[in-house]
């Protein structure tokens, strides 16, 4: 993975860097977002690829203001002006995990939070947090079909997920204690 973006600061470059599929106690994560978002920035976004960048127990080298590096090749901008970030740190792995995983049970569907680091070429901290619908991970092609249905239980389902990741901004931390959380009333 090349970064192809001369702005962008060389230890953001992913080069040959290992995946680190392990998450630490005391990491940081930062969120970018408008003002107007900092306390519900999930509300309004669609449910997949929802990025952060991890600071791997490093905040000399990998700050909040990373996140406002654009790594979009064709788009002039820099940086991202005018926007804030949130940030959250994780308290608690359950022991055996080495990330954060949070499971819902509504009716019959299953859905899941998973933080996963994912880099990109010019942004080595950047992580997902990935939801999944039974086995399927949702992504932009297939979010209509499997968590877009304007139906009542997807619609419940949807404000369930985006709860669980506005209570990470409002408490500022992770505690996965509770891994699956099921859901029998309304």
């Amino acid at each position: 993975m090349v970064c192809n973006l001369n702005y962008i600061p060389n230890h953001l470059h992913t080069n040959d860097k290992p995946l680190i599929e392990q998450f630490y106690i005391g990491e940081k994560l930062f969120y970018r977002c408008k003002p107007e978002n900092l306390k519900k920035p999930y509300d309004n976004i669609s449910l997949y690829d929802i990025s952060h960048n991890r600071d791997f127990n490093d905040n000399k080298t990998f700050t909040e203001n990373d996140v406002f590096y654009n790594i979009i090749e064709d788009d002039v901008r820099e940086k991202y002006e005018n926007f804030n970030f949130n940030s959250f740190y994780i308290k608690n792995l359950s022991e055996g995990h080495h990330t954060y995983i949070k499971q819902f049970v509504f009716e019959d569907l299953t859905a899941s939070i998973t933080l996963k680091h994912s880099p990109v070429p010019c942004m080595y901290p950047h992580s997902v947090l990935e939801i999944c619908i039974g086995n399927v991970v949702i992504n932009n092609e297939n979010y209509k079909i499997e968590l877009g249905k304007k139906n009542q239980k997807f619609s419940t389902l949807r404000s369930l997920i985006r709860q669980e990741l506005t209570s990470l901004i409002q408490t500022g931390f992770i505690d996965d204690s509770i891994q699956i959380e099921e859901i029998t009333e309304l």
